[in-house]
């Protein structure tokens, strides 16, 4: 359920309400393209790092785990909406003590692939101390466990994961979160793989429906040049059923108008056949040349009637059948990513495919204000920053005692977000940051962020991912 009061309501008035953020910039560049903003801490002498922590910014809001049933005896190949697939070994599993686990395990796993998921899982994607930040092309967390026991993967077994990407590029490594730390280990790189059992089963489907009728035209409407072929049926009787259709050009391909010698010619060979364009396409060939062009058959006013309700009455109605019939498994396929990312896991974790980016920023240190979110009395240490960039698959996160670490690239797409635990959000929006006069920035060394207040309360990953689509709406 959501409530809305005065959605995205644009606070201009910075110091009586609302989330006023002072920027402040200082960069050797000339070029505002290449400009760097940077957020500093609200007071001199706070602490400018935050611990690294898995902290979901929103209290009951999380990524859930599906749970899967593996028998450990036999093992299991788990797929997901997504098209992810996760291959369990046969006896695979151990318990605390390194016993062999026998029965039924449950398997748990999420995937995150946008800045929705990784805001609400509270996952860091960030180098506090560097200001660098992670990219990401897939990330997912599994663990097991037997009868509320938590499992481990046996020494000498293996889980390969084969993770749906949403992310081209073959420049990411695979990284696994340490469980105490909270830093991402390097374990290896490798190429994203075309999601093969999506192309074939589309394949299938394709070769199922029938390409789509061409719907039959009346004479007196066509706008291009109309030819009739003189065909000696004996001869093409192929052509039989063209009898009585004569053709107009479609507007592709060699025009027939402006090539006369093609009706006084004697064809030895003439070939119609559906292109995929929709259209026919007519080759002639004889000793005096070749000629190819696409058309489509006209109809005389007088047989058009008939023509229209035969089209109608069967052809299409073939086609929808067939089409409604495939709704379900495309709408199913649609959902997965088309390529995949594959690494064997000798464990239990939260791993994922990213590249890491430089920050390029230059620090500064003025003191700003901070007030509460319009209606929300709180305290400003509660609050979470996070910067949204580029496609959504780069997210960094801020509290106020590490905002002095602030940056952004105004050459960028970037949206702010201000979340509460409750669920309140406030955006300073894609287009906010490109209206930023950044010249005037340089020569105040300051700006107030106006963050637009989102009275909805968020309390599911369809909220959130509402939020961010309307901070990046153009």
């Amino acid at each position: 359920m959501m409530t809305v009061k005065n959605k995205f309501l644009r606070l201009f008035t910075p110091v009586v309400a609302g989330a006023a953020l002072l920027v402040a910039c200082n960069s050797d560049s000339n070029n505002p393209k290449d400009q760097v903003m940077n957020m500093p801490s609200e007071e001199d002498g706070i602490e400018a790092v935050a611990a690294l922590a898995v902290m979901p910014p929103i209290t009951g809001l999380d990524v859930p785990f599906k749970s899967y049933a593996v028998s450990t005896s036999e093992g299991m190949t788990i797929e997901t909406a997504t098209g992810t697939t996760i291959e369990i070994p046969a006896n695979a599993f151990v318990d605390k003590d390194g016993n062999p686990i026998t029965g039924t395990v449950d398997i748990k796993f999420r995937e995150f692939h946008d800045a929705t998921d990784i805001i609400a899982s509270g996952i860091p994607m960030h180098n506090p101390e560097t200001g660098e930040f992670m990219e990401t092309a897939g990330m997912f967390e599994i663990k097991g466990e037997q009868a509320g026991q938590e499992i481990f993967v046996k020494g000498d077994k293996d889980i390969q994961v084969n993770l749906a990407s949403f992310n081209e590029g073959d420049d990411f490594n695979f990284y696994k979160l340490g469980q105490k730390d909270c830093r991402w280990k390097d374990k290896g790189t490798g190429k994203a793989k075309p999601n093969a059992k999506k192309q074939a089963r589309l394949a299938v489907l394709d070769a199922e429906l029938p390409k789509v009728p061409v719907k039959p035209r009346k004479r007196s409407n066509v706008e291009n040049f109309v030819f009739d072929l003189d065909v000696n049926y004996s001869m093409f009787p192929e052509l039989k059923t063209f009898s009585g259709v004569v053709w107009e050009y479609a507007g592709q391909g060699e025009n027939p108008e402006k090539n006369e010698w093609i009706f006084s010619a004697d064809w030895d060979k003439i070939d119609l056949k559906k292109s995929p364009t929709g259209f026919f396409e007519l080759n002639l060939s004889s000793r005096d040349g070749n000629f190819k062009t696409l058309v489509r058959p006209v109809l005389s006013d007088a047989n058009y009637e008939e023509a229209l309700a035969a089209f109608t009455e069967n052809k299409m109605k073939a086609y929808n059948k067939v089409k409604k019939a495939q709704k379900g498994e495309r709408d199913r396929l649609a959902l997965q990513a088309d390529l995949s990312r594959n690494f064997s896991v000798a464990g239990f974790g939260t791993y994922n495919w990213d590249i890491w980016h430089q920050p390029g920023r230059t620090l500064c240190h003025p003191k700003p204000k901070f007030d509460a979110l319009a209606n929300v009395d709180t305290d400003v240490n509660r609050i979470s920053y996070f910067l949204v960039m580029g496609g959504r698959h780069a997210v960094v996160r801020y509290s106020p005692s590490n905002l002095s670490k602030f940056s952004f690239k105004a050459s960028e797409a970037n949206a702010l977000l201000a979340v509460l635990p409750e669920g309140k959000v406030a955006i300073f929006s894609a287009k906010d940051f490109k209206a930023l006069d950044l010249d005037k920035v340089r020569r105040s060394n300051s700006v107030l962020m106006e963050m637009a207040t989102e009275t909805m309360t968020v309390s599911s990953l369809d909220n959130l991912d509402e939020v961010i689509d309307k901070a990046f709406a153009i």
